[in-house]
């Protein structure tokens, strides 16, 4: 992720820390010398850098030297004529700042599944699309809210494994601080009724797992 904003840096490259391996650099000479070592899968590229549009100087280059890197261009110039100079110079995606971290998420989870098989996981008869963030039961799709879906397949992610309220709320919100204590319990109780079997337990005083 190239952003020179450090604040807004520093928050979005620790939420996506909790889902995805992340570089986070916040000048084009880095980011040209991160390019140049590492192939990515999605490249998050700000605009203005220290003041300057020189943003899209890079969407070329990252293109050049993997064309299935998926870019999406974050910034505040958000006309129909920057948008379309973005994606013409090869941007896969385009989202104006402010933007929502949820919203953020999906769209990462668009770009990085580009060309890939959509792995699977079936657990007692659900099946668990972990690309697409779907799910389906005797051949009958259940329908889950975006916060429902990011909590079950983090859940999922995390397999075997007890999560902490904690550790969900900072996976799950950009400002957990500002989150009430009982959300995670009404959104795993909506997700329970809407799932036909009964795969996630919680584990009292420590949090929930999907065994």
């Amino acid at each position: 992720m190239l952003e020179d904003d450090l604040q807004l840096a520093e928050l979005v490259g620790k939420y996506l820390l909790i889902h995805f391996r992340v570089d986070v650099v916040y000048n084009l000479v880095e980011a040209r010398e991160y390019i140049a070592q590492f192939n990515y899968d999605v490249i998050l590229l700000d605009r203005n850098i220290n003041g300057s549009d020189i943003g899209l100087e890079l969407i070329s280059e990252i293109k050049e030297k993997n064309h299935s890197t998926g870019i999406i261009v974050i910034s505040a110039y958000d006309s129909i004529g920057d948008k379309i100079e973005g994606l013409n110079l090869g941007a896969d995606d385009y989202l104006d700042k402010p933007f929502d971290n949820e919203e953020l998420l999906a769209r990462i989870y668009v770009q990085g599944r580009r060309g890939q098989a959509l792995p699977e996981v079936s657990i007692e008869g659900l099946v668990c699309n972990t690309l697409e963030k779907t799910l389906e039961y005797q051949s009958q799709d259940i329908a889950l809210s975006n916060k429902e879906s990011n909590l079950f397949f983090y859940l999922l992610q995390k397999k075997g494994s007890i999560v902490s309220k904690d550790e969900l709320l900072n996976a799950l919100y950009m400002h957990p601080e500002n989150i009430c204590s009982n959300t995670l319990d009404v959104t795993i109780r909506n997700i329970r009724k809407k799932i036909p079997v009964s795969i996630i337990r919680t584990v009292k005083t420590r949090g929930f797992i999907i065994d």
